[in-house]
């Protein structure tokens, strides 16, 4: 059903606005502490038997590797992404924008190719900002928050962007040892934030996110408890 709802609100907004395709758009990583982050682009070719395209985030890991294997069959896929270094020096948006572009510009010669030069095409990013690149291109653009759970094309570059994104990481634990990559994928667990106080930032981290993280959980573990019975003031 979930999966019906996907494909139907595609084919409604391409009917809608005349496109001849939707380019889907979304990223993986923002808030990460450490490894690039990334972006998919997706255009759904074939909207049958494509029951495992879903939200990334509702999917399993295993479920997420199945499904992005089974995407180039229906779909022209790319992916761009922007390193933790980038990210520390222009911002996490900026820098996931040009993770986005570079998805995009990847993208659309593809789709040109297979819907034809003059095709019309819809792109629908997934979030609340139209990036600045799309005000400047040739086609029809929208952001959509939760557009990865709505529409198929965004949905299935979710899938793109996270696992291509988790892939990196687990090539990077081979490389940047005792941080827990392979698992953490460079998200602010525990472990990880442990083993950072311990081992200090690699060149992988975001500098930028570890310190502001770092504070957040100083403050917590710092901040009064209350006490057993007591009752506080409203």
């Amino acid at each position: 059903m979930r999966h019906e709802a996907l494909a139907l609100m595609e084919q409604g907004v391409r009917i809608r606005y005349g496109f001849d395709t939707i380019i889907g758009i979304d990223e993986a990583g923002r808030g990460a502490l450490a490894g690039p982050v990334y972006a998919g682009a997706c255009a759904v070719t074939d909207a049958t038997d494509t029951a495992f395209i879903n939200d990334s985030k509702v999917l399993s890991r295993r479920q997420r590797e199945q499904a992005f294997e089974l995407l180039p069959a229906h779909a022209l896929v790319a992916t761009g992404c922007a390193s933790a270094a980038q990210i520390d020096a222009c911002g996490i948006l900026q820098a996931t924008y040009e993770a986005m572009e570079m998805a995009f510009r990847a993208l659309l010669p593809q789709v040109r190719e297979r819907w034809g030069g003059s095709a019309r095409i819809g792109v629908v990013v997934d979030g609340s900002l139209l990036p600045p690149f799309l005000q400047t291109q040739s086609v029809a653009a929208l952001a959509l928050v939760d557009a990865d759970a709505l529409l198929l094309s965004v949905a299935a570059a979710s899938i793109a962007a996270k696992v291509t994104r988790d892939r990196t990481m687990v090539d990077l634990s081979h490389r940047v040892h005792g941080y827990g990559f392979e698992g953490n994928v460079g998200y602010g667990t525990h472990e990880h934030i442990g083993a950072i106080r311990k081992r200090g930032l690699s060149a992988e981290h975001r500098h930028s996110f570890v310190i502001r993280e770092l504070a957040t959980t100083e403050e917590q573990s710092l901040a009064p408890r209350p006490q057993q019975g007591t009752r506080h003031r409203r």
